[in-house]
């Protein structure tokens, strides 16, 4: 009698797995409609602390303040101190006393980028740490792989939203070296990396090379963190994903730690300023 007990308990696990497997593939692509539909059917077997931060984060990314911070409070029910749960509320708490509910935030739809598209060649991919950000609810309500634009103003180079906001600006060597490649025709995409109430960390990928800037490298230095950086982005927020001991040795899941310390190098300035050196007498005060 116990054994087809134990052997529908075990197709029950079986199932559950594969839901969790699609549910993380979906968020890594960034199709949180039906990483929102499959996270649903996963709590439909049972609920968990993670199922519900999955739910949390497809619902934020769709602009759906209010249900996400239900969902993650559902998750601090079950674990109080889970501290992906706690970092949510705390961020959604602020966004919904400014009054901000679906569709206030963004006034055009958010566009997102599969991450997977900046891992490519040394040169080609940085990852930076933006300036002059504002205190603004556009910033509060920026998400991993949001899709951000370029606008060039001398040697400056400001980082948009959707909504034509600004959300930060390139440091200086770094935004003069790029507003000299755009405007000689290179092409570059950008997306969030990371954004928190300390900082707002952009990932940058070469897209098209202008001929005529052929001989220039967009970001030299050692880049190989970046790429680092964005395999790490797959499992954002989700190092506590599965408590099975045999499926989390099947995923390598990266620690939430890893995307707030200063060990990621960032582009090299000094090569960075090396190779203008030789363009400095040609650019205008």
């Amino acid at each position: 009698m116990e054994e087809p007990a134990l052997a529908r308990q075990d197709e029950k696990q079986r199932i559950r797995r594969k839901l969790q497997e699609k549910a993380v593939e979906l968020a890594a692509m960034n199709r949180w409609e039906e990483a929102l539909e499959t996270n649903q059917q996963i709590l439909g077997l049972g609920e968990d602390v993670d199922t519900f931060n999955r739910l949390g984060k497809a619902l934020m990314e769709l602009g759906r303040y209010s249900d996400a911070h239900d969902a993650y409070q559902q998750a601090l029910r079950i674990t109080p101190t889970n501290s992906i749960a706690r970092k949510n509320v705390a961020r959604l708490d602020a966004l919904l006393a400014r009054g901000f509910e679906s569709g206030q935030v963004h006034l055009k739809p958010r566009q997102q980028v599969d991450m997977r598209m900046f891992i490519t060649e040394t040169g080609r991919t940085a990852i930076t740490t933006l300036v002059d950000v504002p205190r603004s609810p556009a910033v509060d309500a920026l998400v991993t792989g949001e899709k951000m634009t370029f606008r060039v103003e001398g040697r400056n180079v400001y980082v948009i939203d959707a909504d034509g906001t600004v959300v930060g600006r390139l440091e200086p060597k770094l935004g003069q070296r790029l507003a000299e490649l755009i405007n000689g025709g290179n092409r570059y995409l950008a997306a969030i990396a990371q954004s928190d109430p300390r900082s707002v960390r952009l990932l940058i990928r070469e897209t098209y090379q202008d001929p005529a800037q052929r001989n220039r490298i967009s970001f030299p230095g050692k880049l190989g963190e970046a790429a680092a950086y964005v395999s790490s982005l797959r499992y954002e927020e989700y190092e506590d994903l599965l408590d099975d001991e045999e499926h989390t040795d099947e995923i390598d899941v990266v620690d939430e730690e890893y995307l707030t310390t200063d060990e990621e190098e960032e582009i090299g300035l000094e090569e960075i300023e090396q190779d203008m050196g030789d363009d400095d007498d040609g650019i205008e005060e």
